[in-house]
Formats: C-alpha cells, structure tokens, sequence
C-alpha cells in the first residue's frame, strides 16, 4: 500500500491547491471497524476524493477491465484494489469484499458501476447493501460535487473548477433482511435518489451563477469555473 499512500498524499496537497477542495461532514465518518462509503462516480478523480475522506486507507472495488490494464491496473493492485467482474456478478470479489470487511478495513463502492455521462447518479446496484447487511459495516454515503466540471468521461486532463465532498451520516442496513433483495435496492435507490436531488441543487445554483457572469461581462463563461459553495 505505499503507492496508495503516496498518490493520497500527493492529492492532498494537489485538490486544495488547484481544484479548492473542500470536505464536509469528516467527523460523520467512523475512525475505527469495518466501513462500506458509498459515493455517486461522475469524475477519474473520485476514488482518491473518497480516499481523503479518512485517514485510514480505502479498498475499492474496481472493474476487471481496469484491474487488468498495463498502466492502470498496475496502480489498483498496489493499492489493494478488489477486481469484480463487469457485469458486476462476481461470487469470488465478493467473498473477498467481505474478508476485508470482517477484517475492520474500509471499501470504496461507486454502486453505479461507471462514470455518470449527465453528472447526475444512475441506478445503482444493491451489492454495496448487501455488503452492509451481511457484514454488519455501516454504510456512510458520500456526494461528490463539481467533479463532474472538472475531469469527465473522456477528457484527457484536469479543467479548472472546485471540488465539494459531502461526507453524510452513517447508515445502518437491516441484518435481518439480507436476502430481501427489494429492500436493500429500495435503499439503494433511495440513497442515489438523495444525491441526485443534492446535485440537482447544486447544478441549478451554478447555472444561475454562470447566467449571471454572462449578463455582467458579456463574454462566455469557461466549463467547470464555480466557486462551489452552494449549501445543500
């Protein structure tokens, strides 16, 4: 894990400095035992914004295709990626998802499975639940805003803009009804259905801001510039 420990320390100095990254709600996340953040994925910067949100190192769970990659994969393996199976049914990651869990460590779940093309959270899926209820690990979502602005799908490099991380309450899955597949993805949607109103907030607050920069200048505004201070 000393990869891992370098690429957190060098983003904890390079997200401040350049995208004014600010983190809300750090004293919600637990400093000890076994924890599952669940986060929206709308930015190639997520998983090291996840990985600041605490200073114990994070385990995500990462697609085959990107563990077995020359350059990439090499990364997540020396940072303790877990690989799963694209079409996200994989009896072995999870297995091994959860020997991480009963061995008190943290997992990193993006439950939509890829980067959102909107900025706005798809479906998730119910695995990151299913985890919870089988492992008794509380569940602590996290929304990422402005992210979106700043390094999408398909750019090659980092585009101005600053950076929120919200860090929500601790969530407590039902032990009892962990075969119970409508309720843990009643709870999914439910938890991607408050980020995407969050988001939503967020993205009508800068469109305001943009539209006004436009009137009092007369010139376009450059994607991504937002002094993201909306308050959810």
């Amino acid at each position: 894990m000393i990869l891992y420990h370098f690429l957190r320390f060098f983003f904890s100095c390079y997200l401040p400095l350049v995208h004014r990254l600010t983190i809300r709600g750090r004293g919600r996340m637990p400093v000890d035992g076994a924890v599952i953040i669940f986060a929206n994925h709308t930015s190639y910067l997520d998983a090291m914004l996840l990985a600041l949100c605490t200073p114990r190192p994070v385990r995500f769970m990462v697609s085959r295709n990107f563990y077995d990659h020359p350059i990439l994969g090499f990364i997540i393996r020396r940072s303790g990626g877990i690989p799963v199976s694209p079409n996200g049914i994989d009896p072995q990651a999870f297995k091994q998802a959860l020997r991480v869990l009963k061995g008190g460590e943290v997992i990193g779940i993006f439950p939509e499975g890829r980067l959102s093309r909107t900025g706005l959270p798809s479906s998730g899926r119910p695995g990151a639940l299913l985890l919870a209820a089988l492992s008794g690990a509380p569940v602590v979502p996290v929304t990422i805003t402005g992210a979106f602005f700043v390094y999408p799908r398909g750019e090659l490099f980092p585009r101005p803009g600053a950076i929120r991380v919200t860090i929500h309450f601790p969530l407590s899955v039902d032990r009892e009804r962990s075969k119970e597949r409508q309720y843990l993805q009643d709870l999914t949607d439910r938890l991607m259905a408050g980020m995407g109103k969050r988001l939503r907030g967020y993205y009508r607050v800068r469109g305001r801001r943009r539209r006004g920069a436009v009137r009092q200048s007369g010139s376009s505004v450059v994607l991504g510039r937002s002094n993201n201070s909306t308050d959810f």
